[in-house]
């Protein structure tokens, strides 16, 4: 299945997103503040992923490109 310009934009972001903050989370000393962006990253990649998170990307996408 081809993707939309914009939806592949929009994962792209969100995987930037992802992994920028697995790596700050490697930075961190304090465990409890690893768990919470590990956490944050988690419920994004969980986010994005959910089939209505799509079909509105999609949706965005469409109306986007008839301006």
């Amino acid at each position: 299945m081809k993707i939309s310009e914009y939806q592949r934009g929009y994962q792209d972001a969100a995987r930037e997103m992802i992994t920028w903050l697995h790596e700050e989370a490697a930075r961190m000393n304090d465990p409890h503040a690893r768990r919470l962006l590990n956490g944050a990253a988690f419920a994004l990649g969980v986010r994005i992923n959910k089939e209505e998170n799509k079909r509105a990307v999609e949706i965005r996408g469409k109306h986007n490109s008839n301006q």
